[in-house]
């Protein structure tokens, strides 16, 4: 099972990735939702989800030693652009087509570019007593 760290890092990771494969980990996850048909309908805001549930206790984590303050720096300009993006006056930045052709998706993806450069690919224990 994936640390807390790693589960953050992997958020992260998906909001760089391009277009194609943020489509392609959204239909994997959205599959037995959508029962053989296409998942398109569920849009995209999985994605900055999943960076807020793993992102919210970065001060826990780094009480327990899984997260430093600098990471937590590099991760909270992309946490604040996709906190601006919320909204219904946003609701086209959440469409699947938006991946691809809105201009806002590659500045999520430029920040989240740079917060990843901050965030090793090492497994790390849960805790600083693990």
């Amino acid at each position: 099972m994936p640390s807390r760290y790693e589960n953050l890092r992997n958020a992260v990771a998906r909001l760089a990735a391009p277009a194609e494969q943020q489509v392609a980990y959204l239909d994997r996850i959205h599959a037995p939702l959508a029962d053989g048909a296409s998942a398109i309908g569920y849009g995209n805001d999985e994605l900055a989800l999943e960076l807020d549930d793993y992102f919210s206790p970065a001060c826990d984590m780094i009480f327990y030693g899984e997260l430093s303050e600098a990471e937590r720096t590099a991760i909270l300009p992309l946490s604040k652009l996709l906190g601006k993006l919320g909204g219904q006056e946003h609701a086209d930045f959440w469409r699947r087509e938006a991946l691809f052709n809105d201009p806002r998706w590659a500045e999520v993806r430029s920040h989240a570019a740079q917060a990843l450069e901050h965030l090793p690919d090492e497994p790390r224990a849960f805790g600083r007593f693990a």
